[in-house]
């Protein structure tokens, strides 16, 4: 009896141990985690993967959806304007702020994240893990952004009024009508996920108003023409697609008179081989005012097309080069 007994309860701890190994209470972050975490004070996001790490990282992405915006506009937008002249022989340098901007878009919005103790289930065999942020830092992230772009805006502001170029005006007032609709978004984000005052925006938001309006108002005094300066019918596409992205960026176009003349000019190189005919195609597009200055420039050298005919060779080229035209010409 004393053997069977002892067999029982060995049987028995057996169970309770295997128990409690496989299947570990689920703790209450995972079963209840606004208990925890409540949304009036935390933004939070659970991630669930293989290895720690990676439940790490997926519930970061999460959490990361929060400060989300198009950061390579940014980036590019802080770089470009280190480029915007001044006068003929200066050049503002916003390398500071450049590095802000850089050091903001990949790794301030973390560093105020917090993470549970991950929780393996051996059923499944993942981890999970809770990531966390106090709003009051989050708001501090958005606040931060906001101000350093809010610098860049300005500065893109007193290029665009001291420039008595109308074109390079447009130009910078373009890129901060990007940045302004970015800020727009953080003070949005401020105030509906955080719950910020907006009147604490006001300030910022006036300088938006009036960036939104400046821009729409110099894109009214600005208009176009165009000249092909070749007259093969194979190229006549060409215009109408530099038309149409004067019409999406908002500007138009005149036959007669305007204040900037649009000259397209593509050359053509033929090469015939065993496998068939091919066409090299360099295209210069340059954007001339009034005085016959050159304020733009958009050159591009295409690799070789080929195709069965010489025709049809280029067919393939032309359709790549208007291709190109409508997503970078006036991009940068």
């Amino acid at each position: 009896m004393k053997s069977l007994a002892k067999t029982y309860f060995f049987l028995i701890f057996c169970f309770l141990f295997i128990s409690s190994f496989l299947f570990a209470e689920v703790p209450l972050w995972l079963k209840q985690p606004e208990k925890l975490y409540p949304s009036n004070q935390y933004i939070k996001a659970i991630g669930e993967a293989t290895s720690v790490k990676s439940a790490q990282s997926a519930a970061l992405e999460t959490i990361s959806l929060y400060f989300d915006t198009k950061t390579e506009i940014v980036t590019v937008a802080v770089e470009q304007i280190k480029s915007l002249k001044t006068n003929q022989n200066e050049k503002l340098s916003r390398n500071q702020s450049l590095e802000k901007i850089t050091n903001i878009t990949s790794n301030a919005e973390f560093f105020c994240v917090n993470f549970t103790e991950p929780f393996y289930d051996k059923k499944t065999d993942k981890y999970s893990v809770l990531a966390y942020i106090e709003k009051a830092e989050a708001a501090k992230i958005y606040t931060n952004r906001i101000q350093i772009l809010m610098e860049i805006v300005q500065s893109y502001r007193n290029f665009a009024n001291n420039e008595t170029e109308i074109f390079l005006s447009s130009e910078a007032l373009k890129k901060a009508n990007a940045l302004c609709s970015i800020i727009s978004q953080y003070i949005t984000n401020e105030t509906i996920i955080v719950g910020a005052d907006k009147t604490k925006f006001k300030k910022e938001l006036e300088t938006i108003a009036a960036v939104y309006s400046d821009f729409a108002s110099i894109k009214k005094q600005m208009t176009f023409s165009i000249k092909l300066n070749q007259e093969e019918k194979k190229f006549d596409s060409l215009f109408s697609t530099v038309a149409s992205v004067l019409e999406k960026e908002g500007y138009s176009y005149s036959l007669v008179d305007s204040e900037y003349k649009i000259i397209i000019d593509i050359s053509c190189i033929e090469e015939n081989y065993e496998t068939g005919p091919f066409v090299r195609a360099s295209l210069d597009v340059f954007i001339l005012n009034r005085e016959g200055k050159g304020v733009y420039t958009y050159s591009k050298a295409y690799p070789r097309f080929g195709s069965t005919t010489m025709e049809k060779a280029y067919t393939r080229t032309i359709t790549k080069v208007k291709q190109d035209l409508e997503e970078n010409f006036l991009v940068n």
